[in-house]
């Protein structure tokens, strides 16, 4: 009987965390923002790495994929729900959240791919969306430099929790 209540306790915390982690997804992606000529940039990457590195596959790739595109429709991008989900969820796939270290070699090399996943990922979106690929070749640098920012800041991020192990087992959910 004990065993089953800690495992309820276990999804439930993971659960949680889970939606706490796509709601700051949702807040940094709407409202830390800079409009741009056809959508906008913005800081939810940073969320959206992290949650592929606290997070194992498949719970990280939903969490991204449903905080990033709740924050598309909410913006008044429906047109791009989907490609956001996708995208998002392509750039959790690198990451590795089975490392002791959130700042191992297989994250950094994974802050690449999703830089890279983003530019492209955006640019065949867009080019679908607008049908017209010139359009969509105006966001491949404001799409790597957001992906490159949100990179930066989660390795800052990764790196202090790294320094911290009690803040970092609140977010790896242990006691």
């Amino acid at each position: 009987m004990n065993h089953n209540k800690n495992n309820v306790f276990e999804k439930v915390n993971i659960l949680t965390r889970g939606a706490l982690v796509a709601a700051i997804i949702f807040v940094m992606t709407s409202f830390l923002k800079l409009p741009t000529n056809t959508g906008y940039i913005h800081l939810g990457d940073a969320a959206v790495c992290l949650a592929a590195i606290l997070f194992p596959q498949p719970l990280a790739l939903i969490i991204a994929a449903l905080g990033a595109s709740l924050a598309d429709l909410a913006a008044g991008y429906p047109m791009w729900i989907l490609p956001t989900a996708i995208i998002k969820a392509a750039m959790t796939i690198s990451f590795s959240a089975k490392s002791e270290k959130f700042l191992s070699k297989r994250n950094i090399f994974a802050f690449f791919a999703a830089i890279i996943i983003n530019a492209l990922g955006y640019y065949l979106g867009g080019s679908i969306i607008y049908g017209n690929m010139t359009v969509s070749l105006m966001e491949i640098p404001t799409n790597l430099l957001q992906g490159a920012v949100g990179a930066v800041l989660c390795a800052i991020l990764c790196a202090f929790l790294d320094a911290n192990p009690g803040i970092k087992n609140i977010f790896r959910g242990k006691k």
